[in-house]
């Protein structure tokens, strides 16, 4: 391999397009396994009945932030009536914080530090949003884990606003396994649940899919390849099928690649990078 020239990017030297194991959750990446797949699919469908509540849960690096990019690119692209509205932190103090953070969300005017002024003006949003716009309003929060108990009765009593056959605002929650503890202690809250899904690492064969869908994407060539099938079934072996830890170890072993100047990745590069202790065992 010719690795001459220190200034192309690393994946140019593999004669690709674009860079295959990046950490960004691009959906152009996205490889539709089973568990992800129906997980998508099943949620589209839920936000398109209107359901209002739906709960993703899965461990950290199973692939959530990407599922939740990608809900927002197929409403984008086929659902111009759905407004999103996208939490990435929610770290409130308290329920006016919440309130308060929301009405900014929505653009809303006010001045009020009151719990039910703001409540009012949030449901005259979506009334408005609704019937005046026609737009249905989803709600995603993101690293649902940290929601305080306090806000998850504000959430509740945001999915009571509805008309005899609308709700006006559907909520998205995508969390780490331990938001089940908190749903535990809101059974009201719980039994609103319209759709639930936990997501499973990745299987064996659908690491091996999801490694070479992601070179593919990348413009690997069809009769180029890059790993033996033994150094990708070792990649599972030591990433357990974790989607985030996939790509992170594919990164470093890609990286190794092109420094030594190999020809494949085998599972002898593979069980170096596994003993490799500098790189914290990713």
């Amino acid at each position: 391999m010719n690795t001459q020239n220190p200034r192309a990017e690393y994946y140019e030297l593999l004669g690709l397009n674009k860079e295959p194991f990046s950490m960004a959750p691009d959906p152009e990446f996205f490889c539709a396994t089973q568990t992800h797949g129906e997980c998508l699919n099943r949620l589209e469908i839920s936000l398109r009945l209107n359901r209002g509540l739906h709960v993703v849960i899965g461990d950290i690096g199973t692939g959530k932030t990407t599922l939740s990019r990608l809900l927002l690119e197929r409403f984008l692209m086929y659902g111009s009536n759905y407004e999103f509205f996208l939490v990435l932190d929610p770290t409130w103090e308290n329920s006016i914080d919440f309130l308060q953070f929301l009405k900014k969300l929505f653009r809303i005017e006010s001045n009020t530090n009151s719990q039910v002024d703001l409540m009012n003006q949030i449901e005259h949003f979506l009334l408005d949003s609704t019937f005046n716009n026609n737009k249905r309003i989803v709600l995603i929060i993101d690293e649902g884990q940290k929601i305080r108990s306090d806000q998850i009765e504000i959430i509740r009593t945001l999915l009571n606003f509805e008309t005899n056959n609308v709700k006006l605002i559907q909520v998205v929650i995508f969390a780490q396994p331990e938001f089940k503890e908190l749903l535990q202690l809101h059974e009201n809250f719980k039994d609103r649940i319209a759709f639930g899904f936990t997501v499973q690492p990745l299987g064996e064969k659908n690491t091996i899919e999801f490694i070479d869908h992601r070179l593919k994407v990348a413009g690997l060539d069809e009769d180029k390849k890059v790993f033996t099938e033994k150094a990708k079934a070792l990649v599972y072996k030591h990433t357990k099928g974790y989607p985030r830890k996939i790509v992170v170890f594919c990164h470093h072993l890609i990286i190794d690649y092109i420094i030594n100047g190999e020809e494949i990745i085998n599972s002898e590069i593979v069980l170096t990078r596994m003993q490799a202790k500098e790189h914290f065992n990713v």
